[in-house]
């Protein structure tokens, strides 16, 4: 029988990416796509996917009966739970229970973050360092996974796989404007060296998850990204070359850091700006923000491949911007 898979943020960089590519299985998956603008995912979807295999749910991730009734409705089987905002905490677990009562599904792919969540990790004092609210709710969420479940075999219980990406590719567009019109690399991603991340590769990894159905991959946390960590002088060079003109970066210091929660602020509310503030303070806190060789070699075993290039990303977006 084909599976059936719930997606949650399908309009996201990720999601655009990972519905026609699950889509395109031979396993034939139907997707249950909930959003609360169905106008928008539905204008995003390819001409030529399989209409007939796609659901779009018009309500809101944030409504547990909302859930509920399209778990059961659509007998899901697999769930990939992409969450991000400033109620992830309530969000996730409220969608974990919904799981739990759905009497279907059997395994979950969790976007998480590169960060160790791991209980050892906590012990060993890495929440010194942690004070952003968007990365902090992953060492919750990632206890419920590994520590909290039922069996798969069990009523009410599944299987699990956690996704640990490392910066997106794709950030760097939200400094567009800073880089082609003030000449500065302004995401403050510090001096210790964080490793990128390709969408793609990120939906590519989703996708061989979700299909796995927790047979090779369950109760495996798989990091996705760069083995090169790029400090923010690096990236800005990488942008120089590519634009062909100098792109200064932006320090770590207090008061870079503070005029970008200030501008940040302006664009997404005070505490998301003081919040990415934070996300940037941990990665020179804790640097540099990337994986170990065995994680690297693991990540390759799931891809089959490389991940892709964030320099030839760079190339390719500033010949983009360029009108090349």
């Amino acid at each position: 029988m084909a599976p059936t898979y719930l997606i949650t943020a399908a309009s996201g960089h990720i999601g655009q990416r990972l519905v026609p590519l699950l889509l395109s299985q031979p396993s034939k998956p139907t997707l249950v796509l909930p959003t609360a603008n169905p106008e928008r995912l539905n204008s995003l979807l390819p001409s030529d996917v399989d209409r007939t295999r796609v659901h779009i749910l018009d309500g809101s991730v944030q409504d547990p009966a909302f859930i509920d009734s399209a778990l059961k409705d659509h007998k899901v089987t697999g769930v990939f739970l992409c969450l991000t905002g400033s109620d992830e905490l309530f969000t996730t677990f409220n969608l974990l229970d919904c799981l739990r009562r759905s009497g279907t599904v059997k395994h979950v792919v969790y976007l998480s973050a590169t960060f160790d969540f791991s209980l050892e990790a906590m012990q060993n004092g890495i929440l010194k360092h942690i004070n952003c609210a968007h990365v902090a709710v992953k060492f919750l969420v990632e206890a419920k996974l590994t520590h909290g479940l039922l069996p798969r075999h069990q009523e009410g219980g599944f299987s699990w796989t956690i996704l640990g990406p490392t910066l997106f590719f794709d950030n760097d567009l939200r400094s567009k404007h800073a880089i082609l019109e003030e000449g500065v690399f302004d995401a403050p991603v510090g001096s210790k060296g964080v490793s990128r991340v390709s969408e793609d590769d990120i939906a590519l990894a989703a996708v061989k998850t979700l299909e796995d159905d927790g047979q090779q991959w369950g109760g495996k946390r798989i990091m996705i990204g760069s083995r090169r960590t790029y400090t923010a002088e690096e990236i800005a060079q990488l942008w120089s070359h590519a634009l062909g003109r100098k792109i200064k970066h932006t320090p770590s210091d207090q008061e870079s850091l503070d005029a970008f929660e200030q501008q940040q602020s302006k664009h997404v509310g005070p505490a998301w700006g003081r919040d990415l503030k934070l996300m940037f303070e941990g990665f020179e806190d804790i640097g540099p923000f990337g994986m170990t060789d065995e994680e690297y070699k693991e990540q390759l075993v799931l891809l089959g491949k490389e991940p892709e290039s964030y320099e030839k990303y760079v190339e390719r977006t500033a010949k983009q911007w360029l009108g090349q």
